[in-house]
């Protein structure tokens, strides 16, 4: 009941009420019998449904006192009259400090100060009935003044005190005025109350707290400026904090963030994207990785980690890999720089700088210069250095690899020959640990690359030992690489095989080597044909054509060169059909060879 206390319309209805039933019922002992009833009908009563507990408790707690006075049953009619000249309150209940003996003194005091300035009539001020009155008040607010279940008395104390002050200062008032209950600021003050002693600390905490209760109505009342999302969040709070359901309207402002958050991440999220877009648009594509890795940061919630930005870099290189796009290349390059500058352990960094290696290599072979191979050269080095073989074996393996092949691109832009043979050890090394028994089809891959990197050097050396090599090295590739278990590995392998056959033939006196190339060849045909891989079929196309003109050129046979010409005008018509101009240059010069020769003859 302490919260209809405070609102001193509610509080002086029920006492009025009170007084008014009590005069017109002119009670007297036990003729007082239904005033709770008549109390809650009263038409102040009847308009506020939530004041009907108090005033059956008032009304049955006035209705015991008067029947326990022992005042004679004269003097017990008059009690009504008093009642009703001088009831209880709001204010008699601040300055009594919601303490029943107070407050009925309060009263006591008001009424002899009647009687001395003559006043009132004086059979309703006498001393004996006035005092029996201050009794009964007493009795009668002791149970509305109660303190509530479980509050410690000291709790108490300085909750009714804090209470009162804001009553007497009009702070009360204004929360009223501003649309804050009773119940909110009983629970303003109860919650103070339970942490401090002192009531001068409580004051000021409660004050604190009144002024923000005021400026969350007046927020939930005036629209701001932040939209109308924010504004019907702010209404909700301000009406659930009205009625103290501070919690619930907490709830409120965490759903809301919760959904600003949402919107706000996906606001970010789509300006990076467009920022991406744009920045590649410019070819910029180390501001694109940049905000391609914010984003990610966004979504991680923080930092993302290493192995997701792998990821995303993974997917570019892979593109820019498999459909020729060098942009993404280049991002892939950017995106494993910044990615490398984030590792925090010898294998992040090892990985990092693999990757690094890995897209700088491909976008070399793209390019006539060799700057980017280079740069795989060292970012593959620096791979080695986090990856030492005798602790990570597989990796460091995979790395001597990658770097063989960095420096056999690098070896087939220059005249010498020093960086092939830097390959074919870097080749020979990762065989070291990528054998045949514990990682077969890696160990085959090797060897092909080794076995291209001996016939580069065997094209440039007068004699046939590397050209052997060569050869033994693809065989032993295809031990492994079987059409059967890798049929597109072993066709490239027969092709390559081919090759390094074709050179052999052109330095023998006999056939049996070109004869040999020719069959390597058309098996590699049997799974890069024209409609499954179309550049590899050509590039195939384009080798036999070049081995025709060996055959001319050893038996004169003119047939030879119109099998050439045939081989190399479907390799060049493949090449434009598929926009691979860059292959023609090759067709150009087999032409050209056929051309010279018939020219010769």
């Amino acid at each position: 009941m302490i919260e209809k206390i405070l609102h001193g319309g509610n509080f002086a209805a029920c006492f009025g009420a009170i007084a008014t039933t009590a005069a017109d019922l002119g009670i007297c002992g036990g003729t007082a019998t239904g005033i709770s009833a008549l109390l809650s009908a009263h038409a102040v009563i009847k308009r506020d449904k939530n004041l009907t507990p108090l005033a059956h408790q008032m009304g049955q707690a006035f209705e015991a006192a008067v029947k326990a006075s022992p005042l004679p049953a004269d003097t017990k009619k008059l009690i009504p009259q008093l009642m009703a000249k001088f009831p209880v309150s709001e204010e008699d209940i601040a300055k009594g400090i919601l303490e029943p003996a107070q407050v009925a003194a309060i009263i006591r005091a008001r009424i002899e100060n009647a009687r001395e300035k003559g006043t009132e009539d004086p059979a309703l001020t006498g001393a004996a009935l006035v005092k029996a009155y201050e009794a009964i008040l007493t009795q009668m607010l002791t149970p509305v003044l109660a303190a509530p279940v479980g509050m410690e008395p000291m709790q108490w104390a300085i909750n009714r005190q804090m209470l009162a002050q804001s009553a007497i200062t009009g702070a009360t008032k204004r929360l009223f005025e501003e649309g804050v209950t009773e119940k909110a600021i009983i629970g303003l003050a109860q919650k103070i109350a339970a942490e401090t002693n002192d009531i001068g600390q409580a004051w000021t905490e409660l004050q604190n707290a009144m002024e923000m209760a005021v400026r969350v109505q007046a927020d939930g009342r005036v629209a701001s400026n932040h939209g109308d999302f924010v504004d019907v969040v702010l209404h909700r709070v301000a009406a659930l904090s009205a009625d103290g359901e501070y919690k619930s309207a907490g709830d409120e402002i965490d759903a809301a963030l919760a959904r600003e958050e949402e919107e706000a991440q996906a606001r970010r999220v789509k300006l990076l994207e467009r920022g991406v877009e744009v920045a590649l648009l410019d070819r910029d594509t180390k501001r694109a990785a940049e905000l391609m890795v914010r984003k990610a940061d966004l979504g991680a919630g923080g930092v993302a980690g290493f192995g997701d930005l792998r990821t995303l870099q993974d997917f570019y290189f892979e593109r820019g890999r498999d459909k020729g796009i060098n942009l993404d290349l280049e991002l892939a390059i950017d995106l494993a720089e910044l990615i490398k500058a984030r590792a925090d352990s010898t294998d992040e960094l090892g990985t990092a700088s693999n990757d690094l290696g890995l897209a700088l290599g491909i976008l070399g072979e793209r390019e006539s210069g060799t700057v980017r191979l280079k740069a795989a050269v060292k970012a593959y080095e620096a791979a080695m250095e986090e990856w030492a073989k005798d602790t990570l074996p597989f990796e460091w393996a995979m790395t001597q690899n990658n770097l063989g092949l960095a420096l056999q691109s690098l070896g087939e832009r220059e005249s010498g020959t020093a960086r092939l043979e830097e390959a074919v050890e870097a080749y020979g090394a990762a065989l070291e640990e990528w054998t045949r028994d514990k990682v077969p089809l890696e160990w085959a891959a090797t060897q092909n690359n080794l076995g291209n990197a001996l016939y580069a050097l065997g094209e440039r050396e007068s004699g046939t030992a590397r050209l052997e090599e060569a050869v033994e090295a693809f065989e032993a590739a295809l031990e492994e690489w079987t059409r059967d278990e890798a049929p597109l590995q072993w066709a490239t392998t027969q092709n390559n095989l081919g090759n390094a056959l074709a050179a052999l033939g052109q330095r023998e006196s006999g056939t049996a080597r070109l004869e040999a190339a020719a069959e390597a060849y058309r098996a590699a045909r049997e799974e890069q044909t024209r409609k499954r891989v179309p550049l590899d079929w050509a590039k195939t196309q384009n080798n036999l054509a070049s081995l025709e003109i060996a055959f001319f050129d050893k038996t004169g046979a003119a047939d030879h060169l119109n099998r050439a010409e045939a081989h190399v005008n479907a390799a060049r018509e493949v090449f434009l059909d598929n926009g691979a101009e860059h292959h023609v240059g090759i067709t150009d010069e087999v032409i050209a060879a056929i051309q010279e020769r018939r020219s010769g003859a």
